[in-house]
């Protein structure tokens, strides 16, 4: 916003400085253009009435040696330190027949004159006239160029004569240029300045609520906002902002009191009914209604594990860090995947390198969560890996697959809870992630796997363990 504020002020400013500037260019440009011009063209006719146009005519390749062309050149070359000009006689298609420093050989094509051809060949009909474009010469200056025809006695033009000068205003344009550049970009700068100054009371406390409503969108409603010190709209949002959350708190807390209420009734009858289906197991052993039995089991064991997803989604725990080993832990998933893996014919693999601190059950569960997804993602045949690293000062934690990858959908809408693409999924596995790397400052990342695939990153900011 201080930059918003900062632009308002300055670009007015700049815009006015810069229009006034330009305008004083062109009208000074344009003036000494046309007394540049005017001197030139005079130089021009002066050089053309002193030249002798039939020995002129005459001069052919290779009489650079000759009295006639040593005449020519004596004469160009003292009319042009008289004048401090450069002047140059060429015909009419714009080769070179002589000049004052010697340049060009007789019939030698002058390139740089393509650009005045049409003031050549207006030159060449017997008219006198200035070039219409300033160039640019040795050192930056800016030349111009004055035309004149060389006419026999007749009053046929047999070559024109080209005066090249610049004008010591030009150097002074200049610098006038540079002059109200400066003061343009030294009245934005002031005015960019004293804006920024002004701006600052206000931008202050809106980046104390920015910074708020931040740690409020990544889950922390414990911290109040501090008072916003000033008054009007910015304290009004404040409050507002303080009211919304005490709002955010208060429905978590009833949220997290309903559902340990709910899990706590649920439990006690999931609890009984498991053990009776484990006596039937153990009284139905070897008969085939037994299959019934694991069947109700493996039920129960579904709707447990969901009411203990629905209890760790809603409730916040401290974290509890401690000193992890990576391959440790990589181990330790895989092994709890294992089962998994081995019904549905996935190989696995875990890696780990250095040691960090965390919360090792957020880690392991979330961990869990990301390698149950990839197993059930992929076909049989092909290896999940997961590796646990320590580098640079963060710890990553990355599930990678050979499966379809992610759809369109899954992809807009990864960790939105209780989104799923599984028949029997609860939506939860990665906002219990995601849940786990916020709470650990850190970042939770799933895209596509180069090759084919689905990759997860948990990345946590934390140092290595000592």
């Amino acid at each position: 916003m201080r930059l918003r504020f900062a632009f308002a002020a300055a670009l007015p400013a700049l815009a006015a400085l810069a229009a006034m500037a330009l305008l004083s260019d062109r009208l000074a440009r344009r003036a000494l253009e046309a007394e540049l011009g005017a001197r030139l063209v005079a130089v021009a006719q002066a050089a053309a009435a002193g030249l002798p146009a039939e020995r002129v005519e005459g001069l052919r390749p290779g009489d650079e040696e000759t009295r006639t062309y040593g005449h020519v050149r004596a004469r160009l070359e003292s009319l042009a330190r008289a004048t401090g000009t450069r002047l140059l006689v060429l015909r009419p298609d714009r080769t070179a027949v002589a000049d004052s420093e010697g340049r060009w050989r007789i019939g030698e094509p002058v390139a740089a004159l393509e650009r005045d051809r049409l003031e050549v060949a207006e030159a060449a009909a017997g008219r006198a006239l200035p070039s219409q474009v300033l160039f640019e010469g040795t050192g930056g200056a800016l030349y111009k160029t004055g035309y004149a025809p060389l006419s026999d006695g007749s009053g046929r033009t047999v070559a024109v004569v080209a005066a090249d000068g610049t004008a010591p205003s030009f150097a002074t344009l200049q610098r006038f240029r540079s002059l109200l550049l400066a003061l343009a970009l030294a009245g934005a700068l002031a005015g960019a300045a004293v804006a920024a100054a002004a701006a600052l009371s206000v931008t202050r406390p809106l980046r104390q609520l920015s910074a708020a409503a931040r740690r409020i969108g990544e889950g922390d409603l414990d911290s109040a906002l501090p008072p916003a010190g000033s008054s009007g709209e910015v304290e009004a949002l404040r409050r507002t902002l303080e009211e919304m959350r005490q709002a955010l708190q208060a429905r978590d807390r009833e949220r997290a009191t309903m559902l340990a209420g709910i899990a706590h009734e649920v439990r006690n009858p999931l609890g009984a009914m498991g053990l009776f289906a484990g006596a039937l197991a153990s009284d139905l052993a070897g008969r085939p209604e037994a299959a019934h039995v694991a069947r109700i089991q493996a039920e129960l064991a579904a709707l447990a594990r969901l009411v203990e997803d629905f209890l760790d989604y809603a409730r916040a725990r401290p974290l509890a860090p401690e000193e992890i080993d990576a391959a440790e832990l990589a181990a330790e998933l895989a092994a709890l995947a294992g089962p998994l893996a081995s019904e549905r014919g996935v190989p696995l693999g875990a890696s780990g390198d250095g040691r960090f601190r965390g919360d090792r059950h957020l880690l392991r569960r979330a961990g869990l969560n990301l390698l149950r997804n990839a197993v059930e993602a992929s076909p049989p045949g092909q290896p999940v890996e997961v590796a646990v690293a320590v580098r640079g000062g963060e710890a990553a934690l990355e599930v990678r697959d050979r499966g379809p990858g992610l759809s369109a959908e899954a992809a807009a809408r990864l960790f939105e809870p209780f989104f799923t693409t599984k028949e029997r999924g609860t939506g939860l596995g990665l906002a219990l992630a995601q849940q786990a790397a916020l709470a650990h400052g850190g970042r939770l990342e799933v895209g596509p796997r180069p090759g084919g695939g689905a990759e997860a990153r948990l990345v946590l900011p934390a140092k290595p363990a000592a």
